[in-house]
């Protein structure tokens, strides 16, 4: 009976709960205002994440670093690929041309004339008296220089499309004609080197000239993109085509043309006995005369 006198009635119990729960309240406020808190930042952050991500993606494919390729790819707008051609009649000729961002080849073909077309690593082209076999040979890096090939691959399609689209026709080496047309080389380098005028390009001071000083071939334009022709001397020269690599063919062609290169100035007793000079190369049928 005293035990069952010291137990709180019904409204006694009521009474201590609506207590304990006014106590609590105040306790668990900050807790939902913390992670509130918390909430915000993150999806800030979430949003800063996201913003960047889209940044990279929308950001233009980094330029390819390797100075030779043996295809088309990812990054190498403005590369140079060489192609040996092989005509109906039977003569071969080197062939060069650009390549485009999406991997397509702008060039002046013979018979066809400055245009697009697709790669074509081993393969045929049709023209109006027949078919030129086609056989790639390898790509090369413009520039070695990041920014340099930056600024190319920019105005890359600005150079380019004006002449695909007058159509311009391709001209050999002793055409006589009274408009503009371009030989492959003639086109490549206006796209490389623009000039004033569609008619001559503008070609460096140092730009090799092995085949004489009125001429420019593809054999120029490889020394040239190799960087050959600003090493001093056939050591040099040799450690650079070893360092290059690549496919064989370009490893004999840049060992059969380095000779043909002039070295730096010699002391005076080399001068006193070195040979006479070196005859120059006649310019192959890849050749555009020099603009007087």
């Amino acid at each position: 009976m005293e035990l069952l006198a010291k137990t709180p009635g019904p409204s006694a119990v009521m009474r201590l709960l609506a207590l304990l729960s006014l106590l609590l309240i105040p306790a668990l406020q900050p807790i939902h205002a913390a992670t509130d808190v918390k909430a915000k930042p993150f999806a800030t952050a979430k949003k800063k994440a996201d913003a960047a991500a889209a940044k990279r993606k929308a950001q233009p494919q980094p330029v390819a670093t390797a100075p030779v390729v043996s295809a088309t790819g990812e990054g190498q707008a403005g590369y140079v690929h060489y192609w040996l051609i092989t005509a109906p009649n039977g003569d071969q000729e080197i062939q060069v041309g650009i390549e485009l961002p999406d991997q397509r080849i702008a060039w002046s073909f013979p018979g066809l004339g400055v245009h697009v077309a697709a790669f074509i690593a081993d393969g045929e082209v049709g023209v109006a008296d027949g078919a030129f076999k086609v056989q790639h040979l390898y790509g090369l890096r413009p520039y070695a220089d990041d920014t340099a090939m930056r600024s190319l691959r920019g105005q890359l399609m600005q150079r380019v499309t004006p002449l695909v689209r007058k159509r311009v026709p391709y001209c050999e080496l002793h055409s006589v004609t009274a408009d503009i047309c371009l030989s492959c080389m003639g086109f490549v380098s206006q796209i490389l080197f623009p000039g004033r005028t569609p008619a001559y390009a503008s070609f460096p001071r140092n730009f090799p000239r092995i085949a004489g000083d009125e001429y420019h071939t593809t054999e120029d334009l490889l020394l040239y993109l190799t960087g050959l022709h600003a090493l001093p001397n056939p050591a040099a020269r040799q450690q650079r085509i070893a360092a290059l690599g690549g496919p064989v063919a370009l490893q004999e062609e840049l060992a059969r043309l380095a000779p043909y290169l002039a070295d730096a100035a010699p002391s005076a007793t080399a001068r006193a006995k070195a040979p006479g000079k070196r005859p120059l190369r006649p310019a192959p049928k890849t050749a555009i005369r020099r603009a007087s």
